[in-house]
């Protein structure tokens, strides 16, 4: 199935106020194979939050990668056909 791919990096500002804690588990993988990341740190609800908005597009997250300036969310979603 062809699919568009696009990203998104958020900077490391949008996460500043709510940065605090220990480390937690926050990454969890289901049956089935599905995996989501849980709400232990306030810092990753926002996360969530941003990830959840791309997807009211249709898109899926496909790869997350934390920098020291922020974080670089890869997206994708299947084409429509006569697009």
């Amino acid at each position: 199935m062809p699919y568009d791919y696009t990203f998104e990096f958020y900077p490391l500002d949008l996460f500043r106020e709510v940065v605090s804690g220990e480390p937690r588990v926050i990454f969890v993988c289901l049956e089935g194979g599905r995996c989501r990341m849980e709400e232990k740190h306030p810092e990753f609800k926002k996360l969530v939050e941003l990830f959840e908005e791309k997807c009211k597009d249709g898109y899926e997250v496909v790869q997350v990668m934390f920098q020291d300036r922020g974080v670089l969310a890869l997206y994708r979603r299947p084409k429509v056909k006569g697009e």
